[in-house]
């Protein structure tokens, strides 16, 4: 009985009764509509800093990449080589370097008793200094030594996918030689190009749309580029999307509305309208009837959408026209 009982209460409430709505002219937005295209804001292609032969492709295109995973890895006899000579000759370098430190600090002592000529103290501070810079120099080599041996080895350096690969296991390759690119999807931008006619009302207080298939999408910031393309005669813009959107891919192309202006016109809430065929019609009351005419509709606003022409300020409109019940 319950649920009957709640069967009924939840028909009465969702019913949807015929109602009749005044039209009237509303300030909006004016927009214009340009071409957009998708791009990936992370977007780079990684090379080799190093000679050597590829060993090891781990990803290949299409592949998803976490940031800091291992990409290629490159043969590396050479690089250890250097390192450790590096580490031979520092070594040495340190222990030169510590024994003139100590004749010096002992030639110091005993020159300060008057002991031996200023020449003995100038040579030994002189060595010391010369041993030191040398120690430095080979300290300094094994840092590069080392960076070559990473160098080796080429990480992701974002979350991405790999859309390009350039070089095949056991090839040769020389530094500034490119190994892949990828990007990623976590951050997207749209660019358009403006026309300079409606520059000026573009960058006055910058606010647009990005839509696809319908759905919209706001922007988080909006850069208009300082100069115009000398041929085309448009401004580039980027538009920068919220973080996290998954349903746009780089490459994709969108219509941006981009806002120029306000103006007057009538909107009228979609449910109002009918279409039958290639017609656009509402019911509009004529006396105690109510008559189809046809309209032109604009821009869609959420649940209203403009009307550009067939309508007038302050007629009365059927609203939910296809309902059997007429509310009052």
């Amino acid at each position: 009985m319950k649920t009957i009982t709640l069967l009924i209460l939840t028909l009465v409430q969702t019913t949807t009764f015929a109602q009749w709505y005044q039209t009237k002219i509303e300030t909006i937005d004016s927009f214009r509509q340009l071409n957009g295209e998708v791009e990936a804001v992370n977007k780079a292609t990684v090379s080799s800093q190093t000679a050597g032969r590829v060993e090891k492709l781990h990803y290949d295109v299409d592949d998803f990449v976490a940031k800091g995973s291992i990409l290629v890895e490159f043969t590396n006899t050479e690089q250890k080589a250097a390192l450790n000579q590096a580490l031979s000759n520092a070594k040495a370098a340190k222990i030169a370097f510590e024994q003139a430190l100590t004749d010096y600090e002992r030639i110091k002592d005993i020159y300060a008793k008057k002991l031996v000529a200023k020449s003995q103290l100038d040579q030994a501070l002189s060595n010391k200094n010369a041993l030191e810079a040398r120690y430095k120099a080979a300290q300094s080599a094994v840092v590069s030594a080392k960076k070559q041996q990473e160098y080796t080895v080429i990480r992701a350096p974002y979350d991405g996918i790999v859309t390009k690969r350039f070089v095949e296991q056991g090839e040769v390759v020389s530094p500034g030689t490119p190994i892949m690119e990828g990007l990623s999807l976590n951050k997207l931008r749209v660019v358009t190009y403006i026309p300079e006619k409606i520059i000026n009302q573009a960058k006055t207080n910058p606010q647009a749309k990005v839509i696809i298939n319908g759905k919209q999408f706001n922007p988080k910031s909006i850069t208009v580029f300082p100069y115009a393309d000398r041929l085309s005669r448009t401004f580039k813009t980027r538009i920068d999307l919220e973080t996290g959107e998954t349903s746009l891919f780089p490459g994709m192309t969108v219509k941006v509305a981009l806002k120029v202006g306000e103006k007057n016109t009538i909107i009228i809430p979609h449910n109002a309208v009918i279409h039958r065929s290639e017609l656009t019609m509402v019911y509009v009351k004529s006396g105690n009837n109510k008559i189809l005419r046809h309209i032109k509709l604009g821009s869609s606003y959420g649940d209203n959408i403009e009307v550009i022409s067939g309508l007038s300020a302050n007629e009365e409109i059927l609203l939910n026209p296809l309902s059997e019940k007429t509310g009052s």
